[in-house]
């Protein structure tokens, strides 16, 4: 009898993400940080009036900048450092974030006004840093649930951020094994205004050289932003920003087709902001941006000939403004509307051949896919809240949203509540709210065979927060949660390894096509801070699955346990010792057996059979960083030097396994071989601030 596996070959292509994470950070990418004294120094994250966080009726997470600097963080990525918050679940390869089960597609990034789509770099990898500096983000606010009218079009969560923008003259280099960046700002002219420029280059495969590893993979990125801002009036400031990143890759190996990709995106936009200090205030913001995907294959694939040419464009103009009046003396309004247009652009080629059994033999089966689309779309939407206070402490914020997201489809009307009592530090706070999110322009899965764009998602929210200081510099807070899908559109994913360069091609790519969804949990943080010490704990409790064909099926980043805890610890002015432990339950995994089948002439071989789907558990992950820091100041400017140890214990984490089948003393075994995350990695960083 003779014996074959039909087993694509795919081990080679399943390390080029690891590899590639590992290059992009692994010489530590500096931040330039911001001017301290003292390294604990906090820096105060204000709130808004306009949009979500506004005001204290919504529950939010604020980042503390100077936390943020503190702690070790793989490649100084900003959405990395973020996944400790809880209620979010992320790996140690891609810098994108699940908020309570969601994919980071249902949150909304927004970045001095404008919404940035796909802002990561080496999307090949999933994504493994984003494009935006954090060295320049002087506030951060991330909404989880809850969130208000002011933001329509996702489901899951609202990113928020602002660059810095003060007038002092300051100017940071930094140069890593991976990469250089440099950064300034300044005042204009008779300081009507300031000016802010940041530039970043990586060429992570200097670092996958100085490896030694066997060199298969040729990546580099950069990014850059700038902004001016003019001061028109006291509070009035009209400012101008362009934002551009782009990333490109050559991958080849001798058992993979061979990958050649780019990828770009710019966006520039005016901002025009007004009453920035008084309860009478509005925002304008137009942008315009323009992304592009390119993606080139070609080779062999389980010994047959592989093709593919993926190129894909698209570009927006959108305008949005919004205001906030008084009304009365416990009476605040806020109303808003936006609009853009969008076109992009699919040119999707791709020619492979799978094998198949039919009647005893042995038959490849073109797989060919091709499209040629040029969608357009028109969208609006508009908003208007009322918050009102009732006196004793509470406030209410009824709101109500209207947004039309694909034409031809009847607009969704969206009403939301939120609440807050608020008595002697002790706060509790309410939401409800339905949401809706359309698919996106550019996230048409020609590959799979789509044509058409779905309905839009419909999503409906339920938090519940309780908040209170608890002395000695202790403060609590528990929050329970609930958003339950109401209707989601149809999905792909690749069930066993989500990590292959090519993963259209793929046996265990699948159509999901849930009924419904639902992801509930319960949230508890704590931090405390002395003069030497500051501190966070927090601890998840959470289930997110989906209803598909009549059975609950976990999502991917389906997390029962999390736990996060970090501290920082300064045993002199100018030295700083932090440490960050976090632990989750194993996420949801999908299994390969696989069958023997006869051909005639006595052969046979042996077929894979993937699922069920997410029918089994990962071990519980769990990892341990370290930094150590050293600040050096005098009449040159400052240094500051760090060195991080990741995964300093050297957990073995895994992200899934490889399957293969094997004859054996006459009978058919299958070996499970794990694919792990991350290893132990030390990483140097440096920077020049003058």
């Amino acid at each position: 009898m003779i014996f074959a596996p039909l087993l694509p070959s795919v081990r080679a292509r399943q390390t080029v993400a690891l590899g590639l994470v590992w290059a992009a950070w692994a010489g530590g990418m500096p931040e330039a940080g911001l001017p301290a004294r003292h390294l604990l120094d906090s820096v105060v994250v204000s709130t808004r009036t306009l949009g979500a966080a506004e005001a204290g009726v919504t529950s939010r997470h604020t980042l503390d900048l100077a936390r943020f600097q503190a702690l070790p963080n793989a490649g100084e990525d900003l959405f990395r450092g973020l996944a400790r918050l809880p209620g979010l679940a992320a790996d140690d390869i891609s810098a994108q974030f699940w908020v309570r089960g969601a994919p980071h597609s249902e949150v909304r990034t927004r970045l001095d006004g404008v919404d940035l789509i796909e802002p990561f770099h080496l999307k090949d990898a999933q994504g493994a840093l984003a494009i935006v500096d954090p060295s320049v983000i002087s506030w951060l606010e991330l909404a989880t649930g809850g969130f208000a009218a002011d933001h329509g079009d996702r489901l899951a969560g609202i990113l928020t951020m602002e660059t810095r923008g003060e007038a002092a003259r300051r100017n940071t280099l930094n140069l890593s094994l991976t990469g250089a960046g440099a950064t300034a700002q300044g005042a204009l002219p008779a300081r009507r205004g300031r000016w802010l420029v940041t530039a970043r280059r990586g060429f992570p495969e200097l670092a996958l050289r100085a490896s030694g590893q066997e060199q298969h993979a040729f990546p580099a990125y950069h990014d850059a932003l700038a902004k001016v801002e003019l001061d028109l009036a006291p509070g009035e400031i009209l400012s101008a920003h362009v934002l551009t990143a782009g990333d490109r890759l050559r991958y080849t190996h001798p058992d993979s087709p061979a990958l050649t990709s780019r990828y770009g995106s710019t966006y520039a936009w005016l901002r025009w902001r007004r009453g920035l200090a008084t309860s009478r205030r509005s925002e304008t913001v137009v942008s315009w941006s323009r992304l592009s995907w390119s993606r080139h294959g070609e080779g062999r694939s389980n010994g047959f000939p592989f093709s593919l040419r993926d190129e894909r464009g698209l570009r927006t103009l959108t305008a949005r403004t919004e205001s906030a009046w008084p009304a009365g003396e416990h009476l605040q309004l806020r109303a808003g509307a936006e609009g853009s247009l969008g076109q992009a652009d699919y040119a999707y080629a791709l020619q492979r051949q799978q094998v198949r059994v039919v009647g005893g033999r042995l038959i490849a089966i073109p797989g060919d896919v091709t499209a040629r689309l040029a969608p357009e779309r028109r969208t609006a939407g508009a908003f208007t809240a009322a918050r009102l206070g009732l006196g004793a402490g509470i406030a209410v914020e009824p709101s109500l949203r209207f947004d039309r997201l694909r034409p031809g489809e009847p607009g969704t009307w969206n009403p939301r509540l939120n609440a807050a009592w608020v008595q002697r530090g002790f706060v509790v706070r309410a939401a409800w709210g339905r949401y809706a999110q359309a698919q996106g322009l550019h996230e048409l899965a020609v590959a799979d065979g789509e044509t058409t764009f779905g309905r839009a998602d419909l999503a409906e929210h339920r938090v519940v927060s309780v908040e209170r200081p608890l002395g000695a510099g202790l403060h609590a807070r528990l929050e329970a949660y609930s958003r339950e899908s109401l209707r989601i559109r149809p999905r792909w994913e690749n069930l066993e390894n989500a990590y292959d360069i090519f993963p259209e091609a793929q046996l265990d790519r699948f159509r999901v096509a849930p009924s419904g969804g639902s992801a509930r949990g319960l949230e508890l943080m704590l931090r405390g801070r002395t003069s030497r010490w500051n501190w966070h704990a927090s601890y998840s409790l959470a289930k997110a699955e989906d209803r598909v064909e009549g059975r609950w099926l976990p999502r991917s980043r389906d997390q029962r346990h999390a736990v996060s805890a970090d501290a920082t610890f300064v045993p002199a002015r100018d030295w700083q010792l932090s440490a960050a432990w976090s632990f989750h339950s194993g996420w949801p995994t999908t299994g390969t057996s696989y069958q023997l089948e006869s051909l005639t002439g006595g052969r046979q071989v042996a077929v894979p059979i993937v699922g069920p789907a997410y029918g089994q558990r990962l071990p519980d992950y769990h990892r341990l960083d370290l930094r150590l820091a050293r600040r050096f100041a005098g009449s040159w400017g400052e240094w500051r030097v760090h060195l991080d140890l990741f995964n300093a214990y050297g957990r073995r984490n895994l992200l899934g396994y490889l399957h293969r089948p094997a004859w054996r003393d006459g009978r058919l075994e299958v070996t499970r071989e794990p694919r792990t995350q991350l290893p132990f990695l030390p990483s140097l960083g440096a920077a020049w601030e003058f």
